[in-house]
């Protein structure tokens, strides 16, 4: 008997369970309830279609929950083959979760997946008709949101209120680091928490999380739990200045609770999946020392927001913030000189005057009109208060045994260069496109269209050991599109002499790039490459009508070469043609991840005599910071280029006479030349940027 492949939810009235759910100022915790949850028990077996074909069979369900501004689901007993994948789509905005693979196989089965915009959504399961066995999950929860967490597609810009600041406005400066250990929480497809990354005294990169007890309290809420990071603003807009969302594809399903205490209100839980490397995830550092701290710096997300801070100047004080808790267990903001907490905020840090953790939020009575306090749990007494190890944070923060009261925070993969670009130009190279000539007849472009039968063109990477590439960036020098159906094949292939072994392909259409303009493919996996690699790209699916051309190095006086080319003969080098010049490089960029031991990338020096540029490589939002020896001769004459000689658009202040910073947000990642002059002296530094 066929299964009807829509469900429909009984109705939800949102203005009800707004009210119904309202944080009163009774409990003044400080989580917040946004979704209406549905158990439900639907598999592959007991609803939906399925749609079968010669090689992959496809089943689809419709889940309609009306009027809901998004939808989520919680999924059991998930556990898929190789190669099936899982999505859920919007059926009213296109937005798409997943895919979803055994790579999200883990020993709880348990797979909780962020929300959908919109009030119906389309789940798809594709599984080979060779997989090695049938793949099996049970919705077990749809969650109706009725607050209205998402707004074109993520979240209602400044739903938190008017006196909250961005992490990245200029009081957060110094912040940068403690901002990236901070994250959001979905709980149980249902509430919504902050909380902070913790380092221990291992210095593993083990992904521990610091929240409050009253937002992850059982097993089941920690499995079914949604950690959100790098989910902020990139510049400040204060108040009710127009904002720009933050990124919301930096999350990661499902954790284990490993140590609580409802009277100190803290839980410690550690993620399933450590953050990959591109998440950029801070560990806090910690001071376990019951000591008030004499300034304090709050960051967290009200009401499910983008990230914010909150600043109090003065001292903290000892207090109890009511009888169901441990008596003088808490730290008292009395005001925040800057912004505030919100629903939503509880589990947020409480960071000292050094940066260090002191305290995670339980609640308090501080809002925009009345911004006073607020209460945390004391990180001092949630270390060893309680002897059992599944109450206090020793046990798991002190694996050593050090009995340290400070800790200093690091990035999670500290020690490994995380991500740069890396390319083959040079700085003596000039780019070319050059034709191809047949005594008097021209047959196209060495490196893009022609009538001489080359299709594919590569590029070789020499690394020594390992790296990931995460998309490449092409230089098009020429480009005439007829047909929107033109394509382009981004292939990695490993190989010592010329391509070889095919790693990873992936289609873009043309209509979408620039001519001369650096273009940046990003890919939809990272490619793991070990030692030599060629990145290519193939022209066949191009139309007649199409042209297409990739810069070259102008490269005279170097006989240097890492351009490959493909036709019905197979892969030759550009110099075995004999041509001008002889070795060249084509324009193109990687971005390469989790390098081991880099034979070849660029080297971006931090230090030149007159200037000093960092961070380099730039990641996310953070700032480039210029610091001059010498005065700064005039701040409108700092230009920004990339590899073709562009002039970027970036902006740019001044911080005293010797400092700029520059904001590159919305730049595509890769290598950037900055052209200064101070005190009569021409300085130009290389960086690189990683959004």
């Amino acid at each position: 008997m066929p299964y009807d492949d829509r469900i429909v939810m009984p109705a939800v009235d949102n203005q009800s369970m707004r009210s119904k759910y309202n944080q009163t100022e009774e409990s003044q915790l400080k989580k917040i309830r946004f979704a209406y949850s549905f158990p439900v028990s639907l598999s592959v077996k007991n609803s939906g279609k399925w749609y079968n074909t010669t090689e992959v069979n496809v089943w689809q369900l419709f889940i309609r929950s009306s009027g809901a501004y998004s939808i989520n689901l919680i999924l059991e007993h998930f556990r898929l083959p190789d190669h099936a994948r899982l999505f859920l789509v919007s059926t009213k905005t296109g937005e798409i979760k997943g895919a979803y693979t055994s790579a999200n196989n883990s020993d709880s089965q348990v797979l909780a997946i962020e929300p959908v915009g919109g009030d119906e959504l389309l789940v798809q399961y594709e599984e080979p008709v060779n997989a090695s066995f049938p793949g099996e999950f049970l919705i077990t929860q749809i969650s109706h949101d009725f607050l209205g967490i998402t707004y074109n597609d993520h979240r209602p810009l400044g739903v938190s209120g008017a006196c909250n600041v961005n992490i990245n406005c200029d009081v957060a400066n110094g912040s940068e680091e403690i901002r990236d250990a901070v994250c959001r929480i979905i709980i149980a497809g249902a509430e919504i928490c902050s909380g902070t990354m913790v380092n221990n005294t291992a210095m593993d990169n083990s992904p521990y999380i610091l929240t409050a007890n009253h937002c992850i309290n059982t097993e089941s809420k920690a499995q079914s739990s949604i950690f959100l990071f790098n989910y902020e603003a990139p510049y400040c807009s204060y108040y009710n200045s127009p904002s720009i969302d933050g990124d919301v594809s930096h999350s990661l399903s499902g954790s284990s609770l490993k140590a609580s205490s409802d009277s100190l209100d803290f839980v410690l839980v550690r993620l399933n999946t450590i953050p990959p490397y591109n998440y950029r995830t801070y560990l806090a550092g910690w001071n376990r020392v019951n000591l008030p701290p004499t300034s304090s710096v709050s960051i967290h997300h009200p009401l499910g927001d983008i990230k914010k801070i909150s600043i109090d100047l003065d001292p903290a004080i000892t207090k109890t913030f009511s009888s169901a808790y441990l008596k003088n267990g808490h730290w008292n903001i009395l005001t925040w000189e800057y912004g505030v907490t919100e629903d939503g905020s509880s589990g947020g840090g409480l960071f000292d005057q050094n940066k260090e953790i002191v305290g995670s939020l339980t609640g308090g009575s501080a809002n925009c009109t009345v911004r006073k306090n607020d209460y945390y749990e004391k990180f001092a007494l949630s270390w060893d208060h309680y002897s059992a190890r599944n109450q206090q944070l020793k046990y798991w923060l002190d694996p050593l045994n050090s009995n340290v009261v400070k800790l200093a925070g690091m990035y999670s993969g500290s020690g490994k260069t995380l991500c740069k670009p890396s390319t083959n130009f040079m700085n003596t190279d000039t780019q070319a496109v050059v034709q191809i000539v047949n005594g008097l007849t021209k047959k196209g472009y060495w490196s893009g269209t022609n009538s001489a039968g080359f299709i594919e063109f590569a590029e070789q990477y020499k690394f020594s050991r390992n790296c990931e590439i995460q998309g490449v960036s092409l230089g098009i020098a020429k480009l005439k599109v007829s047909s929107t159906n033109s394509n382009i094949d981004i292939k990695v292939y490993s190989g010592k002499n010329s391509p070889e072994t095919l790693l990873y392909t992936e289609s873009f259409p043309i209509n979408k790039f620039y001519p001369d303009a650096m273009n940046y493919l990003s890919f939809k996996s990272p490619v793991k490459t070990v030692g030599n690699f060629f990145v290519t790209y193939n022209i066949s699916q191009l139309q007649s009508g199409d042209t297409l051309a990739v810069y070259l190095a102008n490269r005279k006086s170097d006989v240097t070469n890492s351009f490959y080319l493909k036709d019905q003969n197979g892969w030759s080098t550009y110099n075995a043609h004999n041509l001008t010049g002889n070795g060249s490089a084509l324009l193109t960029e990687l971005i390469a991840c989790n390098i081991d031991d880099p034979n070849g990338l660029q080297d971006f020096k931090t230090d030149l005599p007159e200037a000093k540029f960092f961070p380099n490589p730039m990641s996310g939002t953070s700032l480039l910071s210029v610091k001059t020896v010498f005065s700064i001769d005039c701040e409108d004459e700092v230009a920004v280029y990339d590899l073709l000689g562009k002039k970027q658009n970036i902006r740019i202040s001044t911080n005293g006479s010797n400092n700029l910073l520059l904001n590159f947000e919305g730049q595509r990642p890769g290598i950037y030349l900055v052209n200064l002059s101070a005190g009569g002296h021409t300085i130009v530094g290389k960086v690189a940027y990683i959004p």
